[in-house]
């Protein structure tokens, strides 16, 4: 496994900040796309900063922007739904860590979605939802449609969301976020699974098994450090009285954290089963050592009536009636071929080889 690259970043004081600043690796051009509608109608607008003010709220609004590098139009964008320079910094800075809070009258959740991909490297990308009356802003690094379902559903009347406020969309898109934590957890879960049954098979080389242990506790702080926020916080959608969430939709959300609640336990479980894991490497190890020593022994212990035999014929006394044996040297040599297999077929037996 090639060894991780550690870098160091330089980070911004917001507090200091005169103007915005996208922090991220991916600087992709931002685009902004507003799906409107409602139980009749629906239409699609690309956003810019000429017609930032058609947007209107008689019906729902779904604001989709993708890449984060152009912080003036996202400004301009946040500024005209009353979203402070705090909350939008913290929208453009893909570290932040995860949150959910009130401000001015709307609610902003933070949050990173995690997904494995082709080459089973953990993948992590950076979201933020606003959710406002009529209105659902969603904030994402890349170009990537990670919510097409949902779209789908849209164009083609499926299930509710057509017949709902925003504030069903907003839970929508943070139940989408909470159902790939499961995914993602369960592919992790499945591979530790694996591992386990393979140290279990003391005969299979395990021979970069320990690097397999370490890149997937390294994913495993990295999906705690991300769901753990989000848990921890999520419950204040529940019990606290948001104007601008209907407490006909309080169901929904407390769906969506009960997935929540079961990706933090999947989590835990992960903790677990890693920890456990690393004990039966390292004991695996003692034993692999200790099956060595005791081959090593054995073979030792072969050679010792040998090298007993060697020794005696070895000495040099004048008087030894075997040297003057005809056949002494072949007599030797069958002797100690002797002695070698009968050790050998003993330990067998006693199965100690």
């Amino acid at each position: 496994m090639a060894k991780r690259k550690r870098t160091r970043t330089a980070r911004s004081n917001n507090l200091l900040l005169e103007h915005l600043i996208f922090q991220g690796s991916n600087a992709e051009q931002t685009s902004i796309e507003n799906i409107r509608f409602d139980h009749e109608h629906l239409s699609r607008q690309t956003i810019t900063a000429d017609n930032l003010n058609e947007i209107k709220s008689n019906r729902v609004n779904w604001i989709q922007v993708k890449g984060l590098s152009d912080t003036a139009l996202i400004g301009e964008l946040c500024e005209k739904f009353n979203l402070p320079t705090l909350s939008i910094q913290d929208i453009l800075n893909t570290r932040h860590i995860g949150k959910i809070e009130e401000v001015n009258g709307l609610v902003l959740a933070v949050i990173d979605m995690f997904s494995y991909n082709d080459e089973n490297e953990l993948r992590r990308e950076h979201f933020s939802f606003v959710l406002g009356k009529n209105i659902v802003i969603s904030f994402q690094e890349s170009k990537t449609n990670y919510f097409d379902i949902i779209e789908r559903a849209l164009e083609q009347q499926l299930g509710q969301v057509r017949h709902q406020q925003s504030d069903y969309l907003f839970n929508l898109l943070l139940s989408s976020v909470v159902d790939r934590y499961l995914e993602t957890l369960e592919i992790l879960q499945n591979s530790l699974l694996d591992m386990e049954d393979l140290l279990m098979e003391f005969k299979t080389d395990r021979s970069n098994i320990g690097q397999e242990i370490q890149r997937h506790r390294h994913d495993y702080l990295r999906l705690k450090r991300g769901i753990w926020p989000i848990k921890e916080q999520f419950n204040q959608l529940i019990l606290w009285e948001y104007p601008i969430i209907n407490k006909q939709n309080q169901i929904y959300f407390r769906d969506t954290n009960d997935h929540l609640q079961q990706a933090y336990m999947m989590v835990e479980g992960n903790r677990e089963t890693i920890a456990s894991l690393l004990d039966l490497y390292l004991a695996n190890n003692d034993l692999r050592m200790n099956h060595i020593m005791k081959q090593l022994t054995v073979v030792s212990t072969i050679f010792i009536p040998l090298t007993f035999l060697v020794g005696v014929w070895g000495m040099n006394f004048k008087f030894m009636p075997e040297l003057d044996w005809r056949y002494g040297y072949l007599f030797a040599w069958i002797a100690m071929l002797i002695a070698g297999v009968v050790s050998y077929i003993y330990f067998r037996r006693k199965k100690w080889y």
